[in-house]
């Protein structure tokens, strides 16, 4: 029997901090953002940071009538960006 492993990434880069608290900020008003919006909203491509995201499996995306939109954060992203809210970086910088 084979046996697929996904690898997850846990660092992102600063850029992707920005991109994924920009994707937050239209999930919780309820708004599922395409790549253009993003773009938008940040005043810069976010294309190469959604994918990036996407890659580590940050963030779930999918085309939605030819665009990149996405429509959720995964698991261990929505627990990131949770501790990220309440001030919670990690055991070692407690």
């Amino acid at each position: 029997m084979t046996v697929y492993r996904r690898t997850v990434e846990f660092r992102i880069t600063a850029g992707e901090e920005q991109v994924l608290q920009e994707i937050v900020r239209h999930l919780d008003a309820g708004n599922a953002p395409t790549v253009p919006e993003l773009s938008d909203g940040l005043g810069r491509d976010a294309e190469g940071d959604v994918e990036a995201l996407r890659k580590k499996q940050w963030v779930l995306a999918r085309e939605v009538d030819g665009r990149l939109t996405v429509i959720g954060l995964s698991p261990m992203a929505t627990l990131a960006v949770r501790n990220l809210r309440f001030g919670r970086r990690g055991p070692s910088e407690a």
